[in-house]
């Protein structure tokens, strides 16, 4: 056989180009069926497709149609194949070799035999799909020129196989391993180009003003740039957050929280510069935020395989579900191949009890006592840095003595009085440590999401007193007033008496 035609069979097989077939070459292992010499339409034919992510780690040489020992990658479960025999082939004729040497997929697709065409099975756990009969037995496929085409492709595949031709049975060549001889059952390696997605809750720095707003959540959603077979590009890139009703986004976030943006890294984790506007759009509507790269951004990002792409959607948790987890959605679609995951977080509550206790048991809401919330110790202390949901720092009670802190995130926090009801002091400790978890509060069992100060009336001043002893001194003060008035009469008399007696 000329080494051009083995050549272009080879290459077809190997559908190397548009992420398809990339395999090594390797000796053939025992139990593959090769014969020397002249085709044996005897010999039974079978062709084994093994599915494979194509990724960074995959061999790139030409396929040879012997079954590989070990491959590098992850086989992918869920793909299909449907093999079609071309017309008018003869492979037991030069002419029909001369064909082969001169087809391309797109001309085979054009004159298929529709009475022999089959259909593989699912590829498995293992990557591997083979065409087998009602039975499950291997069909015994008739000699000739195959067109194989992914008809079923697999969850978070990029790009699907592009169709290539194999030949049954498969030529070893002159440089093969053994040389000149027939492989009858056939195995090829595809692979696709992957995209994974993750939607992942990002907590915020530890302290750092975000933390201090513990209604807001950042969501990260993530995507790898698929590593594509040479001469592929990434021709749409678009991650679409869809947040649930419990949450709103963040257009204007507090000063020092950043707003969602997005974030490319090369393969290194290297971050880039993408430039909004220029390289993507970032529009936000209603419940849905999208960034989608634009020519420039793709390009880029062509040159990036390998490298990443997060999209960093900051929201706010405006209520709680019933078992206290959101559940945000986000969308990727990259070459046409769309993905959909889901992201979960926990969301939760405080509610603050003022009270007095009447008589050591019966509790009586109080109205008025005001509250602040810290994320440590030291900050409730110097009553610094608390926390602001929503633009809201304190929170004060209400007539029956409660009051919500309505959305934050789970964690432990310090709850300080800042400000006592009328009429009575600051409670002893009046700074809490807390914890909250997901869910709305509770003061049943069992108990949780929530706190309670006890007060006591500011002390009783001193009044005068208007009994006893006090009646005593005001009998000796009258008594003493009426002394002083005799004796004032009784010195205006002796005054009197001596004026007279000059006066004669």
């Amino acid at each position: 056989m000329p080494t051009s035609i083995l050549r272009r069979v080879t290459a077809a097989a190997g559908a190397l180009a548009l992420g398809a077939v990339a395999a090594v070459a390797a000796i053939a292992p025992a139990q593959a069926v090769t014969l020397p010499g002249n085709i044996d339409p005897d010999q039974p034919r079978s062709l084994t497709v093994h599915k494979y992510a194509l990724g960074p780690e995959s061999p790139l040489n030409i396929g040879t149609g012997q079954e590989l020992p070990s491959v590098a990658g992850t086989p992918l479960a869920g793909a299909q194949f449907t093999a079609s025999l071309v017309a008018d082939v003869d492979l037991l004729t030069p002419q029909g070799w001369t064909a082969v040497a001169n087809l391309t997929p797109a001309q085979a697709a054009a004159r298929l035999d529709p009475a022999n065409t089959f259909v593989s099975t699912l590829s498995d756990g293992t990557g591997e799909a083979e065409f087998l009969d009602e039975d499950g037995n291997v069909i015994n496929l008739p000699i000739g020129l195959y067109l194989v085409t992914e008809t079923t492709v697999p969850a978070a595949v990029t790009n699907p196989v592009a169709p290539f031709l194999v030949t049954l049975p498969f030529p070893t060549g002159p440089s093969g391993a053994p040389a000149n001889e027939w492989i009858y059952d056939v195995h090829v390696y595809p692979k696709n180009a992957v995209t994974e997605l993750t939607k992942t809750r990002v907590p915020a720095p530890a302290n750092s003003v975000e933390a201090r707003n513990p209604d807001l959540i950042r969501w990260a959603i993530a995507a790898n740039i698929p590593t594509l077979a040479a001469g592929d590009v990434v021709e749409d890139f678009v991650l679409t957050d869809t947040i649930p009703a419990e949450l709103e986004y963040v257009a204007d976030p507090p000063t020092g929280v950043a707003p969602s943006n997005v974030v490319v890294t090369n393969p290194a984790g290297l971050p880039q510069t993408f430039v909004a506007g220029v390289d993507y759009e970032l529009t936000t509507t209603g419940s849905t935020s999208t960034v989608e790269f634009t020519p420039a951004g793709l390009t880029r990002l062509t040159a990036l395989q390998g490298g990443t792409v997060t999209f960093n959607v900051l929201t706010r948790a405006i209520a709680i579900p019933a078992d206290g987890r959101i559940v945000n959605t986000a969308t990727g679609i990259v070459n046409g191949s769309t993905e959909t995951v889901t992201g979960t977080t926990p969301i939760g509550q405080l509610t603050v009890f003022a009270f007095e206790a009447v008589n050591g048991s019966e509790r009586t809401g109080l109205a008025g006592a005001t509250y602040r919330v810290y994320l440590n110790q030291q900050d409730a202390d110097r009553n610094e840095n608390y926390i602001v949901i929503d633009g809201i720092s304190e929170w004060t009670t209400g007539a029956d003595g409660y009051v919500e802190i309505p959305i934050i995130t789970p964690g432990n926090y310090w709850v300080r009085e800042v400000s006592p009801p009328a009429g009575f002091q600051l409670p002893t400790p009046d700074r809490i440590l807390t914890q909250v978890v997901a869910g709305e509060s509770s003061t049943v069992t069992p108990v949780q999401n929530y706190v309670e100060f006890q007060h006591a009336q500011v002390p009783a001043f001193a009044l005068p007193l208007t009994g006893g002893d006090g009646g005593l001194w005001f009998g000796v003060g009258g008594a003493a007033i009426l002394v002083m008035g005799l004796g004032a009469a009784v010195i205006v008399a002796r005054r009197r008496a001596a004026q007279a007696r000059v006066a004669a």
